[in-house]
């Protein structure tokens, strides 16, 4: 093909071996005939694999993948060591394309806009054998010409109109990553363990949630499919653990099956974090016995109210009717994800939820075991219904942070806590315009840190506190000026915001959404 690409993954390599993704870009890839590069970022230097020895600027074009927001500032420290100009206005004929994709820059590409040359909005293996044609094309222009005549693609200065979000529409009949090669001397972040997607997307509308929103249509791999990988993968790999990768295991029709499968085999198993109102005797017993010692679980409250503000009704009932199951089956490690500061939410609320995490623990205890809880702070974000909300009233979110953690330990509930410093710059890149790129560029270069970002924004002379503030459900928020979702048009998303800001202010008396335990 006589040209390179290389992969830039702006973390540790052992974080980059614990995503799918990064299996699906390279496999891709090297099947399609490329030499591809894996670059990462370990203790502020770049590595790069012993296998995959070159240059930075050799390659014709570098994919960055960008799963969260806060990496945003670890790929301007990738390229600077890369010698690599930050800006794409910058770049000359010679340099690399840098092309940005993932599930933060699906949601809202603003913030890299001047950063990268051209971004992925959707996944990636609808557009593979298409980036191969652009990339071959002899030029820098010809290249970028090419990339913004693909579906999918926003590349800046070329792409006209609003791009639609690209995804797999047959999760059957697509490319799968069978080999998953881990250096001997790394250890993955879940393990050495064959990666095996159930399904792709969720159909449960949690208002909150970023990848439910973007990751739609819900799309499940069948039982015949998932035995055929599993088998495969797990002989390639040599390995004997089985990690399910999927938003909502059980809502596959073919889980069960797949998961009893497993087991059958004499496989270890890790399922992801459950609804607990999927759970249930046989499917706990299951679990325990693919030897998964941890099941986790997210209610995010206990208030009823809040609960049924962000669509997610499953109560205190419910959920300690799953956490019996686990006992019963022989789980004794519980974790819990909460949330807490949501506009409109009270202390009441916030009681509510550590009520229904001292019920856990006590009932977990009772059999011997523990309880683990990772509390988070709301973060709006864009591409969901509550990107209209901000982060406005952080002192009060941190007040609660530490009242929901104080009250925790003091019941023996090991609590972690998401800092509500880095929430603030969370929130302020994952809402940001186009000006926001320079901001992260400036802190980048500072250092990085919660102070080093507000001078930042300073000294460029971008007001961050307008990315904080809650707006008019009137504002068009800026990249749906550049991107649309063929599953939630503003409208829709604007709808669902009203939804959840009728129900907090009639403290859910104006709805009709059945949790049990929960008084209507």
């Amino acid at each position: 093909m006589g040209y390179t690409v290389a992969l830039a993954y702006p973390s540790e390599e052992r974080v980059a071996l614990s995503s799918l993704a990064y299996f699906i870009i390279t496999g891709m890839l090297e099947e399609m005939g490329l030499g591809v590069r894996r670059y990462y970022l370990e203790n502020r230097e770049i590595k790069i694999s012993e296998r995959y020895r070159g240059s930075p600027k050799s390659n014709t074009a570098i994919l960055v993948s960008l799963p969260y927001e806060l990496m945003y500032g670890d790929m301007v420290r990738m390229l600077d060591l890369m010698g690599i100009p930050v800006f794409r206005s910058s770049r000359g004929d010679q340099d690399p394309i840098i092309i940005a994709g993932g599930p933060s820059v699906t949601a809202n590409p603003l913030p890299v806009f001047d950063i990268v040359d051209a971004i992925l909005i959707g996944e990636f293996e609808p557009i593979a054998e298409s980036l191969d044609y652009a990339l071959s094309k002899p030029t820098r222009a010809s290249r970028l010409r090419a990339l913004s005549e693909i579906e999918g693609f926003l590349v800046p200065g070329y792409t006209e109109g609003l791009v639609r979000r690209v995804y797999v529409e047959d999760l059957d009949n697509v490319w799968y990553p069978i080999r998953q090669e881990m250096p001997e001397n790394i250890e993955p972040v879940w393990g050495r363990a064959f990666l095996l997607e159930t399904t792709r997307g969720c159909a449960r509308g949690c208002r909150f949630c970023m990848e439910g929103f973007i990751l739609k249509p819900r799309r499940d791999k069948s039982f015949p499919k998932l035995k055929e990988l599993l088998d495969e993968g797990v002989a390639v790999n040599r390995v004997s653990k089985v990690s399910f990768y999927s938003l909502i295991f059980f809502d596959n029709p073919a889980a069960d099956k797949i998961l009893e499968y497993s087991v059958s085999k004499g496989l270890e198993v890790s399922v992801p974090s459950l609804r607990v109102e999927t759970l249930n005797p046989k499917r706990a017993e299951l679990i325990a016995m693919g030897k998964q010692r941890t099941i986790t679980i997210a209610p995010e409250t206990g208030s009823c109210v809040v609960a049924k503000a962000i669509l997610k009704p499953i109560g205190k009932i419910r959920t300690l009717e799953a956490v019996h199951y686990a006992l019963e089956a022989g789980i004794r490690n519980i974790k819990l994800y909460l949330m807490t500061g949501f506009p409109g939410e009270t202390w009441d609320d916030v009681r509510d939820t550590i009520d229904l995490s001292i019920d856990i623990a006590k009932t977990v205890r009772s059999r011997g075991g523990v309880v683990k809880a990772t509390l988070n702070p709301l973060m709006p974000k864009p591409s969901t219904p509550l990107q209209w909300l901000g982060l406005e009233g952080a002192s009060e979110v941190e007040s609660k942070l530490e009242y929901i953690s104080r009250e925790l330990r003091k019941n023996n509930i090991e609590v972690s806590t998401f800092n509500i410093d880095w929430a603030i710059l969370e929130v302020a890149i994952a809402r940001g315009g186009i000006e926001t790129g320079r901001v992260i560029v400036e802190w980048a270069r500072r250092g990085g840190g919660f102070k080093s970002f507000m001078k930042s924004a300073e000294t460029i002379g971008v007001d961050i506190s307008l990315n904080l503030r809650t707006w008019s459900i009137d504002y068009t928020p800026p990249w749906h000026e550049y991107i649309e979702h063929p599953y939630d048009s503003i409208r829709d998303l604007r709808r669902e915001y009203e939804l959840y800001s009728s129900i907090m202010a009639s403290r859910g008396r104006n709805i009709r959404l059945n949790i049990p335990g929960c008084v209507e």
